[in-house]
């Protein structure tokens, strides 16, 4: 990795295998925050539009939102492409962004739906505000396996 040696504590410890966990986590909290901002300030078409599942299970989300999530996911993996010496790292960065926020949406979206199945709105209260622990974790079950290979 080309980061500078102080700014990453005994950076020759680290595996790439964690350090591509850690980008992918990173991203996939970008995508979730990008698209709730972009959601919020720009929503205007819900998903519903092109999916009735997507609407029933998370009637809020918004294309505007998702779009926002696939500039953020994709901007974190750039980065993280670039500072991992991917080649093309603009190219394979980007693709990874989209990717996992793609596969992190389907993810987000079913455990919405087996939430709202089972008649609860929050999956815990260990992260008050933000639905719960499994709601931070949700689109990662998802996107592991793909981001592994």
């Amino acid at each position: 990795p080309i980061w500078p040696k102080n700014l990453v504590p005994l950076s020759h410890a680290w595996t790439t295998g964690s350090l591509v966990t850690w980008w992918t986590y990173v991203s996939i909290v970008a995508s979730d925050v990008g698209a709730y901002f972009a959601g919020k300030k720009f929503g205007k078409t819900k998903l519903s539009t092109i999916s009735k599942s997507a609407g029933y299970a998370s009637p809020n989300k918004t294309v505007e939102g998702v779009i926002g999530g696939m500039v953020c996911s994709s901007a974190i993996s750039v980065l993280a492409a670039l500072m991992l010496e991917w080649p093309m790292w603009y190219l394979t960065g980007s693709i990874y962004g989209v990717m996992l926020c793609i596969i992190g949406l389907v993810g987000d979206l079913t455990a919405s739906m087996f939430k709202r199945d089972a008649g609860f709105k929050d999956s815990g209260n260990i992260l008050p505000g933000h639905g719960g622990y499994l709601d931070r974790v949700d689109s990662y079950i998802f996107t592991a396996p793909p981001a592994y290979v």
